[in-house]
Parts: structure tokens; sequence; C-alpha cells
């Protein structure tokens, strides 16, 4: 199941809810919302990480209120297989909003079973915690680590604890070539854990810091490896539309044909047009 691209709307007996994943979605949710506020609905709330990332852009609006707050579920509603063990990241990378949304790290005690992992940095937890969440997983059989794991933190270990279950997904990432050799050695020891290629990916951030010809050299040498590259676009982290090339990005050389082009070559293969 692919993951939604826009805000989640339900209802709670007279009250609207509605979970935002993306900071360009909200002006799509205000617009959607401003008719609605005199009619069925009492109140309005509103949450999720674009929320979070940006708590006052509701503030003008008296029947909206922006939650904070972890609501029991909406994760599922966003994919039903998905779920979290941990919350936050011991990491404060400049391109990443997790320290705003999260900013506390906690290994939670007990979470939905579920094999599609959103942990934003599983292998931050600690030993005890992976060996339970890995034997859980082991019983469905397959899992996919949607958000990541994390190269740097990646041990032997960790990789054979990983190889108990039967078809892990395991999603690295390469965000910059400083980060190359820690890449290079997780990938190893996946492989030497038995985890085939086919069941590796990796992200990579690009117009972050980067120039065009940088962020294809990078998604090149992963690709040469045989791993699947997912090239991610780097949004503000308060950016109202999505995919546009900011000034700082294009004083590195972006514009939107580059954007175009190395997107669609990674993901399908395609030459972007002009």
């Amino acid at each position: 199941m692919n993951w939604p691209k826009a805000a989640i709307y339900w209802t709670e007996g007279d009250t609207l809810m509605v979970s935002i994943p993306f900071t360009w979605e909200m002006p799509v949710v205000r617009e959607y919302l401003t008719p609605l506020l005199s009619m069925a609905y009492s109140r309005v709330i509103v949450g999720g990480p674009a929320v979070r990332l940006m708590p006052d852009y509701f503030e003008d609006m008296p029947h909206v209120t922006a939650s904070l707050d972890d609501h029991p579920g909406v994760l599922q509603r966003a994919n039903p297989h998905a779920t979290r063990t941990t919350h936050g990241c011991p990491r404060k990378c400049g391109f990443c909003g997790v320290k705003t949304i999260e900013p506390e790290w906690i290994e939670l005690n007990d979470w939905p079973d579920k094999p599609i992992l959103a942990d934003n940095n599983l292998l931050a937890a600690s030993w005890e915690h992976l060996e339970r969440v890995v034997e859980r997983l082991a019983v469905w059989g397959w899992a996919d680590f949607t958000q990541g794991l994390d190269c740097r933190l990646l041990t032997a270990d960790h990789a054979r604890l990983l190889a108990r279950i039967k078809k892990p997904m395991c999603r690295l990432a390469l965000d910059s070539m400083s980060e190359a050799d820690a890449w290079g050695k997780a990938f190893s020891f996946l492989r030497a854990a038995g985890i085939a290629k086919s069941r590796i990916r990796s992200y990579a951030i690009v117009g972050f810091g980067d120039t065009p010809d940088e962020a294809w050299e990078r998604c090149k040498w992963v690709e040469s490896h045989g791993v699947k590259v997912l090239p991610m676009w780097f949004h503000p982290l308060d950016a109202m539309t999505r995919n546009t090339v900011t000034p700082e990005q294009e004083a590195m050389g972006w514009n939107d044909y580059e954007r175009r082009r190395i997107m669609q070559w990674f993901y399908q293969h395609k030459e972007a047009t002009c």
C-alpha cells in the first residue's frame, strides 16, 4: 500500500479531525476548511507533522484547534500496516524536521504489531529493544524499514539480527559522500548476513547543499552497488509549495529541469523533457 500524499480527514462525533503530513498541504487544508466551519462540525482539530512544524498556521481560524499531541491510530489511518516502536531521533540533521516534530527520544514499551516500521532512527534504540522488535517482525515473515536504517550505526550484529526476518526491506540513506564509507560498510554487513541486494534500497537527499552533478555522482555511486536509489528532493521545513526550486538551490545550479531530470531517471529511467 502506498502512503497518502495529502491530508487525512475523519470524524469523531461532531469534530472533524485532520492529519497533515507535509507543510505544502496546509494551504490546501485551509481552503477546504473555510466553508465547513459554519456547517456540520462544532470544531476542527488539525495535527500531524506539518502542524508541529508550523503550529500557528491556523491560529486566525477560531474553530480550528492545532493539536501537538499524538492521537492513537492516526498512523494506521495513513497505512494500516504501519507502526512505530520509538519516537524522535538523536541526530539533528539540517534537512530534517524530526528534531522539531519529535524533540524527545523515546523507546516505546509496546506498539501496534505491524510489519512496516516508521521509526525515524530505529538503530539508535537499545539492543534489548531491537531484539523485541525483530522477534515480532519475524512472525510476519517480512518487514519494511520505511524511514531508513542509519548506516552510521548499523553493525554486523544489527545485520545478522535483521536477517532473522525472512524478507526484510532494508532502506539505507546516503545524504552526503562524506558518509560513503559508513554506507559501504553497512551495505557489506547486510550482504554478509544473507540479505539480498533486491531487499536493499537507499534514499539520497538532493538539492541540499549539493550541485546537480554532485547529486548525480552520489546516486550513481549507490546504483553501482546494485542497489535501487531513491532520490528525495529537499524542501525547506516551511515550504508552502511542493517541488519548488528555491533561490538557494538555484545558486547551486539547480532548476526545475535538473530537479525533474534526476528524479525521473532514477525512479522511472526516463529522460526529462525541457
